[in-house]
């Protein structure tokens, strides 16, 4: 685009030269080059405060790390990778044994429990027995209760579903490896469905210019010559450069923070499933403002040729 814009302004100058028959000195040869310099400089920086571009441009989505809530050996697999889940599908299961095994003997002291809570109602009833072996009993009952609540909950755990929909990728647990309860130790990765988003990262000089409904457009490296039509659906309010947690050391003005970028969340206005865009794809987006209206056929003119430059690709 900078290379047509000269272009046209130096047929234009020599145009200008011949028929004013303007003599050709040090001067002339100056006087065009610094009006080139000032004209396209002019035109670049309006472009980038009024209709900004980024190059740092993703779509992001949320993942689940599968955790176990019980430690046991995996014993089936039946998940396959990448392929399409609802909610309370079957990622993997544990070994049930020892977890049987525990519910059951809950179960027979429970039952033990209330026969003698049973037996000890009676016995007050018919021979004023001791009330507070009822006490004793119902305490004993509701105890073993919780206790079998708590078994059956880790027997149940031993199938582990899919917490939403989406699919597993990078599917690395086989039958024999151990499960243990401990979120830096995740079995796998489930990605959620429809949580996708797509993040552009703006610096800060045009953000008074970037409002909520402003038109944008995005190319991907993989789809070179396509434009996709997008619109701000949102401005995300704060920078991560800029937060403060609760730790020891004082904030301080030295620390060399980067100027940190805005983050701006588009939202697509074209059906874009026939093309293949992996989640988490780069791509290089442009915001249009309100504002300076005749400059925004630059910025449309520097994305397309962008685009199309994407087709040079050699390895």
């Amino acid at each position: 685009m900078e290379l047509i814009l000269l272009t046209i302004y130096f047929s234009f100058c020599w145009v200008i030269i011949k028929i004013f028959k303007i003599p050709i000195n040090q001067w002339t040869i100056t006087t065009v080059f610094l009006g080139a310099v000032v004209m396209l400089g002019t035109i670049l920086m309006c472009m980038a405060y009024f209709h900004p571009a980024s190059t740092v441009a993703r779509s992001y989505f949320i993942s689940t790390d599968i955790v176990s809530n019980v430690r046991g050996k995996v014993i089936e697999v039946p998940v396959k990778t990448n392929v399409s889940l609802e909610e309370g599908d079957i990622l993997f299961k544990i070994d049930p044994v020892p977890f049987q095994g525990k519910v059951d003997s809950i179960q027979a002291q429970l039952d033990f429990s209330r026969k003698r809570l049973e037996d000890s109602i009676k016995l007050v009833k018919l021979a004023g027995g001791a009330k507070f072996d009822i006490d004793l009993y119902k305490k004993e009952v509701q105890s073993l209760e919780g206790q079998l609540d708590t078994a059956q909950f880790n027997l149940d755990s031993c199938i582990v579903r899919a917490p939403g929909k989406g699919f597993v990728t990078h599917l690395l647990v086989r039958p024999g490896q151990m499960a243990v309860p401990l979120p830096i130790a995740p079995v796998m990765t489930f990605i959620n469905a429809d949580t996708e988003m797509f993040i552009a990262w703006f610096t800060q000089h045009p953000m008074q210019n970037i409002e909520v409904g402003n038109e944008a457009e995005v190319i991907y490296p993989g789809i070179p010559g396509r434009v996709f039509k997008a619109r701000v659906a949102q401005i995300l309010p704060a920078l991560a450069e800029g937060e403060l947690s609760v730790k020891k050391d004082m904030v301080s003005a030295s620390t060399q923070l980067p100027e940190g970028k805005i983050p701006i969340i588009l939202k697509f206005e074209e059906d874009m499933s026939d093309f293949y865009i992996p989640l988490g794809s780069d791509a290089v987006a442009a915001i249009y403002s309100h504002r300076a209206h005749h400059i925004q056929i630059l910025r449309r003119i520097l994305l397309r040729v962008e685009s199309w430059r994407n087709f040079l690709h050699f390895h």
